[in-house]
């Protein structure tokens, strides 16, 4: 059998002022015509660095099996997007330097960037060639006397992701290795193929919907301006409020002892306004899209992206799909995955949770002799909390297949609660037993259950009251009393095992001083700046 190698590999490409992934996605750049490998600086196991001039690199690559091939590289989504895409080349496992730098480091990084993770393991500088030869050809290159200076930059990264990557494997666990070439895959290897016909005809109605939103919404685009009208419109669908100290009133309240003033946090860098920005309802987006004077809302954009990336020539690099599925490894603190290419295609809209306009899952269908498989974990979150803080009597409910919406919703009104003839007093128990298990106080749990019943289309009409949303979670955590008193002994575990020496199990993850120890081997490590205590209790129920 022939022996396994491991490839390093690093790509250096034609990229000028339009034409970048900056600009756009990278598949879009990937398959663009005016795409150029320059060079590809390689190292195979332990050997010696070396550059790969661009027009050779289809006769270097033609020297591996790929079925005998694991590569290596740093930011490995494109590289592999190139190997495949480019050259046909799909290796048998594909590694992430930089997806292990996040998993195991990334609580001291400032930031992902190679610069910044060789900085940290004190593997040297990342050099600053590469904004030279900006908007430059390979033969432009050589003709302006670049090449020897390019080809060291190259050979120093791919030098220095060597560095990483064997300094950070004995940490990863190998069930991770696995999961992180399944990620990749996802994107390298696409199978969805895209109703583009479907999609095109969601983005009409989007941007329909758009306006026929905003005139609901009772405020017109100039109103929205005002700062107690754009407020007003925000709490009549239920969004609770953000608040900041601006640097004024800061420095007015150092200067006269007095509590500092807040104010909505309502600007364009206020990162209220980018949650606004993403969420699950439509109108929310809607408003804060005109308060920003954004031209389109996260829906149409990513609509208009999907079907930008569907209709690339995907047929011509022997893909079956024309829809990759782009997740990054460990980019969440929590290490959980997340969004890549400017778009998250795990919070993709269900029908219900658009209100039945939303076909972008719709969209996504299956080449002949495939299957989509969808699993769904059914009350997952509350069976979990139930689990981790021993609630016997909600993990008998769930046992028994008996009803905990209607069991919860019959404390809470205090008569038998059938969910298909009360159906509000079954949705405010369903969103209790859903909502509540993670220390959500009655204000909190009164916008919820505001903004779950736009989303739904249930009309509460005079029912529910802030003092009905107090005496819910009261039923809630009186009910289910095991779980508050998890929260209690999490928060003790937290002052004794993370700030002490101890040891100590909390549901599936073991504290200890400065740290969490995860089931898959991987350690949860907040940054110096976090409220840890705040942090971690509330990452742990999660």
């Amino acid at each position: 059998m022939p022996a396994h190698r491991l490839l390093f590999l690093d790509f250096e490409t034609y990229y000028d002022q339009e034409y970048s992934l900056s600009n756009m996605p990278t598949p879009n750049y990937i398959l663009d015509p005016r795409w150029e490998t320059i060079m590809c600086a390689a190292k195979e196991d332990n050997g010696p660095s070396r550059i790969v001039d661009g027009p050779d690199f289809p006769a270097f690559i033609a020297g591996f099996d790929p079925a005998h091939t694991t590569t290596v590289a740093f930011n490995a989504l494109f590289d592999n997007s190139i190997l495949a895409w480019r050259y046909g080349f799909v290796p048998a496992l594909m590694l992430d330097a930089m997806g292990m730098a996040r998993a195991l480091r990334g609580h001291l990084l400032p930031s992902s960037s190679l610069a910044a993770v060789s900085r940290l393991m004190g593997l040297g500088e990342k050099g600053g060639t590469l904004i030279k030869v900006k908007g430059m050809r390979r033969n432009d290159i050589k003709q302006a006397g670049l090449w020897p200076e390019f080809s060291a930059y190259a050979v120093q990264d791919v030098d220095l992701l060597y560095g990483i990557f064997m300094g950070l494997i004995p940490e990863f666990p190998r069930a991770e290795r696995r999961l992180m070439d399944l990620v990749l895959r996802c994107a390298v290897q696409p199978k969805f193929v895209a109703d583009v016909e479907m999609l095109q005809e969601h983005l009409v109605d989007v941007r329909e919907q758009k306006a026929e939103l905003l005139s609901k919404c009772g405020v017109g685009v100039d109103e929205l301006m005002s700062t107690d009208k754009f407020k007003d419109a925000l709490e009549r669908l239920g969004v609770p409020i953000e608040y900041k100290v601006t640097m004024a009133a800061a420095a007015k309240a150092e200067a006269t002892g007095e509590p500092a003033k807040t104010v909505p946090a309502f600007a364009k860098t206020d990162e209220f306004m980018s949650k606004l920005l993403v969420h699950y309802d439509p109108a929310v987006q809607a408003l804060a899209a005109a308060r920003l004077g954004h031209k389109s809302t996260i829906e149409e954009t990513r609509t208009e992206k999907l079907i930008s990336i569907a209709t690339l020539p995907w047929e011509q690099v022997g893909c079956e799909g024309t829809l990759p599925v782009p997740l990054a490894y460990g980019r969440a603190h929590t290490q959980r995955l997340a969004g890549e290419w400017g778009m998250n295609m795990q919070n993709l809209p269900t029908e219900r949770g658009s209100k039945g306009k939303s076909r972008l899952r719709k969209g996504l269908i299956v080449p002949p002799d495939h299957e989509v498989v969808v699993a769904d974990l059914g009350q997952i979150e509350a069976r979990l909390v139930a689990w981790i803080c021993g609630a016997k009597n909600l993990l008998k409910q769930f046992r028994d297949k008996l009803d905990p919406y209607a069991i919860l919703a019959s404390e809470i009104f205090g008569f038998p609660v059938n969910r298909k003839v009360h159906k509000i007093e079954g949705f405010i128990g369903k969103t209790g037993i859903l909502g509540c298990g993670y220390g959500a106080g009655a204000p909190k749990f009164f916008n919820m259950v505001l903004t779950q019943s736009r989303i739904n289309d249930i009309n509460l009409g005079g029912m529910w009251t802030p003092e009905l949303a107090l005496k819910s979670v009261g039923a809630y955590r009186s009910t289910y009393f095991a779980i508050p008193q998890g929260w209690n002994r999490l928060g003790n575990i937290l002052e004794t095992s993370w700030l002490g020496h101890a040891r100590s199990v909390f549901g599936p993850v073991t504290i200890e001083h400065g740290k969490v120890l995860g089931p898959n081997g991987l350690t949860l490590k907040p940054g110096e700046a976090t409220s840890l205590k705040v942090r971690l209790s509330s990452e742990l129920l999660v």
